[in-house]
């Protein structure tokens, strides 16, 4: 039986444009391949954020499944040097579906080359997961999520075609140099989607 092919994409712009991505790389600006361009400062005082990112788990060829559903998330031990407040961080709710449904996907804006906005942000957040939302809780390490106790990100959507399930948000924060943070690319970690196919 040949499986359905899927694979992350990262959304971005007002399209919006959907990149096939297998090494996103975090940075101050709305790019699926930002290189080493805008990356984030360390602040002087508070915090900085990457623009939040929205990855989409698609399907982009059925072949011979009949059925694709149950995507979750599970995240490593990140060792990056952020700062004692600051980590990479994934949006969730408080209902058991926790990714962003795709109608609900929202631009990332900030400041090019400075910070992005918090995605809880009450003003300028992700509208699904801003503080004040429905369901809303506040984004946690990504690595709260393991291969034993995986996010629930969309046990709704039941694939019978191609096409996408609902999304995983993800954003770095930044805090001082006094608080450790450290400049310098960091290790690339793994991040998991996992589904169920039949």
């Amino acid at each position: 039986m040949a499986v359905a092919t899927m694979a992350i994409q990262q959304w971005t712009g007002a399209g919006p444009t959907k990149t096939t991505v297998t090494v996103p790389r975090l940075s101050t600006s709305d790019s699926a391949a930002p290189g080493t361009a805008n990356p984030i400062p360390i602040p002087a005082a508070s915090f900085n954020y990457s623009f939040w990112a929205s990855f989409f788990l698609t399907c982009t060829a059925f072949n011979q499944a009949t059925l694709i559903n149950n995507h979750k998330f599970y995240g490593a031990t990140c060792s990056w040097t952020y700062g004692s407040g600051g980590g990479l961080l994934i949006c969730t709710k408080t209902s058991s579906d926790k990714g962003v449904p795709t109608a609900n996907y929202a631009i990332a804006t900030g400041t090019v080359g400075t910070t992005g906005y918090s995605a809880d942000d009450v003003t300028n957040g992700y509208t699904f997961y801003k503080s004040g939302s429905a369901n809303y809780a506040a984004p946690v390490a990504q690595s709260t999520y393991t291969s034993g106790s995986p996010m629930q990100v969309d046990a709704t959507t039941q694939l019978a075609t191609t096409g996408n399930f609902y999304g995983v948000v993800l954003q770095a924060k930044i805090d001082t140099a006094t608080n450790s943070a450290a400049r310098g690319a960091q290790a690339a970690i793994t991040l998991t989607f996992v589904y169920d196919e039949v």
